[in-house]
């Protein structure tokens, strides 16, 4: 599991967020406990638009700058290190617990959240250094497909129908299997994977992220009314409408636009799914249960721009 959504962009506007909007963010931010199995849709741009993205955004870290020269993801932050591994490193392995004891928190089980996927991925990590070099804190799963590239298979196809997304030749992003420590909740460590994500899209070249994000109980009659509004509220352009599998299909009836309170049922949203319809993220069609995460799911598409302003700019207290 990882990442969960699109009233117009109040933060679009020829000058940027302003002040206050960055504050209302914040506050989102702080309550955002972790990410299970994320997605965002990310439009295209030129190459130089995108360097000159890169060259503007504003960190408080000269290791960020050198990892920016170098093309290579790896600074720090005071004491944490935010890097991509890929396996075999050893710290895959801190990351996969770390899933484990964040998907299954009741589970005795000593196992580690591990699929067929995780070998050809890159692993986004964040490891608190002041504890130990391997004590990994917070992951996030990235599985890229370049632009001319033969297909390639993605995690979400397994839940929801997205051939509509590879219509277009264009560098595709699935995020996915998100989480960070249950002591590490604060919006900290959920803001160095935002900027550990923005700067792995600039450097290759993403169009489109996408993902799964989850309301967190396989029981969706629970989330009729959410799912209902998602439904009509926050779908995306038919060219890129995606679908759940038949078979994992969560069978409701979705509601009449007149009888929900837009307002309302935004509020009621799981914490990241909101953050991510501030940022203007769309939400495909339906949803599906996952009952081995006993989670009902939705696929969520996000222009990569917004990922950018949003995310990469917020300051560091």
């Amino acid at each position: 599991m990882v990442f969960q959504l699109k009233k117009k962009n109040k933060f679009a506007g020829g000058g940027g967020p302003t002040r206050k909007n960055v504050g209302k963010f914040k506050s989102i931010l702080s309550k955002v406990k972790y990410v299970a199995k994320n997605v965002i849709y990310v439009k295209k741009w030129s190459s130089n638009v995108q360097e000159e993205k890169l060259k503007k955004i504003e960190y408080n870290s000269n290791n960020f700058k050198k990892s920016l020269s170098s093309g290579q993801l790896n600074f720090s932050f005071k004491n944490y290190q935010i890097k991509i591994i890929k396996h075999p490193d050893p710290l895959l392995i801190k990351a996969k617990q770390l899933r484990q004891k964040s998907f299954f928190e009741d589970s005795k089980e000593k196992k580690v959240d591990s699929d067929e996927f995780d070998e050809f991925c890159d692993h986004l990590v964040v490891v608190d250094k002041s504890v130990g070099n391997d004590f990994v804190v917070g992951t996030y799963r990235l599985l890229h497909k370049g632009k001319n590239e033969k297909y390639r298979r993605f995690y979400s196809e397994s839940e929801f129908d997205i051939s509509n997304l590879f219509k277009k030749n264009i560098s595709m992003l699935e995020a996915g299997r998100s989480c960070v420590d249950k002591n590490y909740r604060d919006g900290k460590i959920i803001k160095l994977l935002w900027r550990g994500l923005a700067f792995y899209i600039i450097k290759k070249k993403v169009d489109l992220i996408f993902g799964c994000a989850s309301f967190s109980s396989s029981n969706y009659y629970e989330f009729k009314t959410q799912l209902s509004y998602l439904n009509h509220f926050h779908k995306p352009p038919q060219k890129y409408a995606t679908y759940p599998k038949e078979k994992l299909k969560a069978e409701i009836d979705i509601l009449s636009p007149k009888s929900i309170n837009k307002d309302e049922e935004f509020r009621s949203l799981p914490p990241l799914i909101k953050a991510y319809i501030r940022a203007g993220a769309w939400v495909g069609k339906g949803a599906v249960v996952d009952k081995r995460f006993n989670t009902t799911d939705v696929l969520i598409i996000l222009k990569s721009q917004n990922i950018i302003k949003k995310y990469s700019n917020l300051s560091f207290k």
